[in-house]
């Protein structure tokens, strides 16, 4: 059984008097979306006080069980504490998902819990995977009716993987990239429930987390939370309050947009109303006054324009792979361009990038003309992407990045917070606030990782590095080869572990990481991945399989030196 590599450290903070909402603790249980990686639905969990003359151990896991559940205060957590212990414990300080397969330890002295922490959720709500591990001694005394009970609670909550599953959903608020044109995924996770529609509407107001924001617009000021209802017709309903003036037409479009995206996650909701508190929901064109969720297209993440059709190196030419008739054709598509190690197609289908011959000059080529202009030099290029404004990225043997204008040059991109490594590969995420970087080590081995990207004026400045494990076990061993992105929020990533080449499919935030195969291929060497359409993987020897399902893949192609899709 594949397990859910789901860890968390989550700060839940109440909501003030003012109105203003933090990550939610109460409420009865909702059905919500929570893809890639939907959560163990689970069922509302009902804690219970100590029972008369329990051991220390059912003590604690009870205590372990009661973290787990929504409680104003943890109101029945706190029955397993001593007095004192319960003064001085604070829920809110945190929140810690453990290991499965790591039980409750009888000791000498009471009891103990040692485990292996698989994540952190911060204040935000926003996941990090974890390295750190329990050992804690939950102090257990006897109270004055004989009864035990823990007087050394953790800080904060430990919760299971499995409890953590049922009783936590993800969702994703969107912000506004730079240049406000389309929206970029920042995703949280918070208790199931009611909380979770405000803990959305909350995030949209009040920005992006911490890592993302410094990649995206700031948030729209003078505004803050004043709640969330949700209809049993689905319509929520967010009110806010006015910190300083009235917004402009512009100003409550862009914020609706982002709230209307945010609900996305939400099943149980199909439109929304905003405005602010005691007055009528803004009416924004041209939809009016409730919005469905699926409005706003324009703004989607992934670039709805783009082309979906695969292309291909066959014969050092660029293909456009054609499916019909019981047979694949390669049918050439930038006669200017021949002997290319490495290319990449606009995403308008209009424009191919191409690295020849020795490696050193990258060139534009329009497609279906015999027209090649070389753009940019460098010893060494390798796979070129363009981003959604048509520049080209390409990196080099020495692991440099660059962008590349269609009036070329060759514009180093600044790389920050690597330590030793260079860059062997990378995708950009669909919004291009994100890059997805295959790192190899001093050593040898390669690993994976997510960075922002931040733009100030021409300059564009990748950081923020955050190395993500894609191992499903505590003992795999695995080299990172090649990375795509799946969705605007999830990554497939090829990787070898020694004997095989699998896919993993991965969560941006690497909360949730499912092998998906092939498991009857081998050398593996080359992802093409694209949102909305099937991965494709390609071997050494030039075979290509088509994903049709997890641990489903067909052999698609032969004879092809790289895959990819616009």
């Amino acid at each position: 059984m594949k397990r859910l590599r789901l860890v968390v450290l989550l700060v839940v903070l109440a909501v003030a008097a003012a109105g203003c909402s933090g990550v939610p603790i109460s409420g009865p249980v909702e059905r919500v979306s929570a893809t890639p990686g939907r959560l163990n639905p689970g069922v509302e969990i009902a804690p219970a006080p100590p029972g008369r003359n329990a051991s220390p151990i059912t003590v604690v896991e009870g205590f372990l069980h009661a973290m787990a559940s929504y409680q104003p205060d943890y109101r029945v957590a706190r029955t397993y504490l001593t007095e004192a212990a319960s003064d001085q414990w604070r829920p809110e300080a945190g929140v810690r998902i453990y290991a499965e397969g790591n039980p409750v330890v009888a000791t000498e002295e009471g009891a103990l819990l040692r485990a292996p922490v698989v994540g952190t959720l911060d204040p935000a709500g926003a996941y990090s995977q974890s390295t750190e591990t329990i050992d804690h001694d939950f102090g257990l005394v006897r109270n004055a009716d004989g009864q035990w009970r823990i007087g050394a609670p953790p800080e904060g909550l430990l919760i299971s993987e499995y409890l953590f599953s049922s009783a936590f959903t993800r969702v994703t608020p969107y912000f506004w990239g730079p240049g406000s044109r389309w929206l970029v995924p920042d995703p949280r996770y918070y208790p199931r429930g009611p909380g979770a529609y405000e803990g959305a509407a909350a995030a949209a107001v009040g920005g992006a987390t911490g890592w993302l924001a410094p990649a995206v617009e700031r948030p729209v000021p003078g505004v803050a939370l004043d709640g969330v209802t949700v209809s049993a017709t689905g319509v929520a309903r967010v009110t806010l309050r006015r910190l300083a003036g009235d917004l402009t037409p512009a100003e409550q479009a862009a914020l609706a947009t982002q709230l209307v995206w945010s609900y996305r996650s939400f099943e149980s909701v199909v439109s929304v109303a905003v405005g602010w508190a005691g007055e009528e929901p803004w009416a924004i064109a041209p939809y009016g006054s409730t919005i469905p969720v699926s409005a706003f297209p324009e703004a989607d993440p992934t670039a709805r324009q783009s082309s979906r059709q695969l292309f291909a190196l066959s014969g050092g030419q660029i293909v456009r792979v054609v499916e019909g008739n019981q047979r694949i054709d390669h049918l050439p598509v930038a006669p200017g361009v021949t002997g290319a190690t490495h290319a990449a197609v606009r995403q308008d289908a209009l424009v191919a990038a191409a690295v020849t011959g020795d490696r050193s000059v990258l060139y534009l080529a329009p497609l279906g003309e015999a027209v090649l202009t070389p753009v940019a030099e460098s010893a060494g290029l390798r796979r070129p992407q363009f981003d959604r404004h048509g520049d080209v990225w390409v990196s080099n043997d020495a692991g440099e990045l660059a962008r590349v204008p269609e009036a070329g040059g060759w514009t180093p991109v600044r790389v920050q917070g690597l330590a030793e490594g260079r860059i062997t590969s990378f995708r950009l995420s669909p919004d291009g606030a994100r890059i997805a970087l295959i790192v190899q080590r001093p050593g040898g081995q390669q690993v994976v990782g997510l960075a922002r990207v931040v733009h100030d004026g021409a300059d564009v400045t990748v950081e923020g590095w955050r190395q993500l494990s894609v191992a499903t076990t505590s003992v795999a061993q695995l080299t990172a080869l090649d990375v795509g992105w799946r969705a605007a929020d999830s990554l497939l990533v090829l990787v070898n572990d020694g004997r095989t080449t699998p896919v993993q499919a991965l969560a941006q935030d690497g909360a949730t990481i499912v092998p998906i195969g092939p498991t009857d291929a081998n050398d593996l060497v080359e992802l093409a991945v694209a949102p909305g359409v099937p991965a494709m993987v390609r071997a050494a020897d030039g075979r290509v399989w088509r994903y049709n399902s997890d641990l489903r893949w067909s052999q698609h192609d032969v004879d092809l030196a790289a895959v990819f899709y616009p």
